[in-house]
Formats: C-alpha cells, structure tokens, sequence
C-alpha cells in the first residue's frame, strides 16, 4: 500500500510518517508539506490511503480530499485537524473518510484508523507469537524470552521462525519490525 501524508507542520509531518511506514504493510510514504506537493504525488503515485491535514498554506485539505477520490477513487482518507469536533464533512468524501482526527490525539487514533483499514499481519499473530513479538521488540534475547515465558530456547526459537515466516521476513528484518512497532506503541 502507498500512502501520502499531507501537513505544513514539519515535526508532525515526519513524526506521521514515521508512524505510518511502521506498517509492515505500507511500501511507500510519500510526504507533502502543501497541496502543490500532494498533487504532484498524486500525478505520478498510486495512492491507497492519504492522511490530509484541513488547513494549509495554500488551500483547504477537504478540496485535496476530493481531488485525491476523483484521480484515485479507491483511496481511503484520515483528516487531521487542530479542531476537530468542527470539521463537517463534504458528502462527496463521506465513503472515503475513515476518521477524522484531532491533532492533540493524533497519535493513538491515527494507530486506531490506520489498524481498521490495513489490519496489520502482526496482529494476527497467535497470543503466544504476540508476547514473542513484543518482547523482540523490546531487545530481549531468545533466551531471556524463554525465562520471562517459561519455554525453553527452542520453543522460543520456532516461535520466532513461524512469526517470520508469517510476517515474510528474515531474522534480521524481524527483529526490526519489532522495535519499529515496539517504538510506535510506546509513542501511544
């Protein structure tokens, strides 16, 4: 999946980015500070989901919005805004809209909506994966994950190649999936 995040904010422009290219399933994030720069992504990129900041410098986001449906009519769009709670949403863009967010919680309902449309691999991981994944996240060795769960080094062990081979990724990929998730969820 493609994905363009459009805000002026530098700082949260890279933070939603980043947040945004933790999803395994994302391939490409493609970033743009103004309308100007979201059209021509939107020219030369197939786009599947674009986060869409109101107010811009040199136009309104709900216009990129509808701009985005009519050349990409699949995309699925998260607004941000600074008010939130005012937003009224074009009747045009109501199927597309899968959230509208207020940039004070942006974070956690960013996860929340980008979860309901690519339900992440990782979250259909079994219970025990989960806990395996988590815990590589947070830098711990296969053996420390054995004592921390009571299994031996080879149970870990399989869990860690069943998870890889479920997420389609090597050793080395997996244990950074991890801490990049890992990382995201402690930004939450």
């Amino acid at each position: 999946m493609n994905c363009l995040v459009v805000e002026d904010q530098t700082i949260l422009l890279d933070l939603l980015a980043s947040v945004v290219g933790s999803f395994a399933e994302i391939l490409n994030v493609y970033k743009a500070d103004c309308i100007r720069q979201a059209l021509e992504h939107s020219k030369s990129q197939a786009l599947d989901i674009a986060i869409l900041d109101l107010a811009l410098p040199d136009g309104e986001g709900s216009a990129l919005g509808e701009h985005l449906l009519q050349h990409h009519p699949a995309i699925k769009l998260i607004i941000l805004s600074g008010s939130a709670q005012q937003f009224i949403c074009p009747t045009s863009l109501e199927a597309a809209i899968y959230g509208v967010i207020d940039k004070t919680d942006a974070f956690e309902a960013l996860r929340h909506c980008l979860n309901s449309i690519i339900q992440p691999v990782h979250q259909q991981l079994t219970g025990r994966q989960q806990q395996v994944y988590a815990l590589l996240g947070e830098g711990k060795s296969t053996k420390e994950i054995a004592v921390i769960l009571g299994s031996s080094p080879a149970t870990v062990e399989t869990h860690r190649k069943a998870i890889a081979q479920r997420l389609h990724l090597s050793g080395a990929e997996l244990i950074h999936a991890a801490t990049l998730n890992q990382h995201v969820d402690s930004i939450d």
